[in-house]
């Protein structure tokens, strides 16, 4: 998984990768986030990882658009800002 790979919902390509989200605790990855300027605008879209079905030629995911778009928002700490 790397930043910029096509990420697909059931239904469509949704965006590309920005980055993954990481516990500080255990350090499993548990979302990956869409790139800025996706489909429906909003700034980070935080898809939790066990929506990810697959990662040949590009992200899947078990979610459908819609889905993707009515996820609830998640508060990722930014080290770098």
């Amino acid at each position: 998984m790397r930043r910029g790979e096509h990420v697909h919902a059931t239904d469509d390509h949704i965006g590309k990768v920005q980055g993954l989200v990481i516990d500080p605790e255990n350090h499993p990855v548990t979302h990956v986030l869409l790139q800025e300027g996706h489909l429906w605008g909003r700034k980070e879209e935080a898809i939790p990882i066990r929506a990810v079905t697959g990662i040949d030629d590009g992200i899947r995911l078990t979610l459908t658009k819609q889905q993707v778009q009515d996820l609830p928002p998640v508060d990722i700490h930014h080290p770098n800002g």
